[in-house]
């Protein structure tokens, strides 16, 4: 686990728009492992880029329909 959060785990999902920019976050709920956070992330995937962090620790990208081709 990171020790960028003291209380657990908290992870976030960031969306971001074609310059890398944050367009807009949710934070996931009643998830404490990265095997969890991955597979809600992945529920979010619609054609944006994401990026699943615990607390300041990168968990995984996921790139945009765009970038994996």
């Amino acid at each position: 686990m990171s020790d960028c959060t003291p209380d657990g785990p908290e992870y976030k999902v960031f969306f971001l728009d074609e310059q890398g920019k944050i367009k807009k976050s949710k934070d996931l709920k009643a998830v404490s492992t990265d095997e969890e956070a991955i597979a809600k992330a992945r529920e979010l995937l619609d054609g944006r880029t994401l990026e699943l962090f615990e607390g300041c620790r990168l968990v995984q990208a996921f790139p945009s329909h765009e970038q994996s081709r």
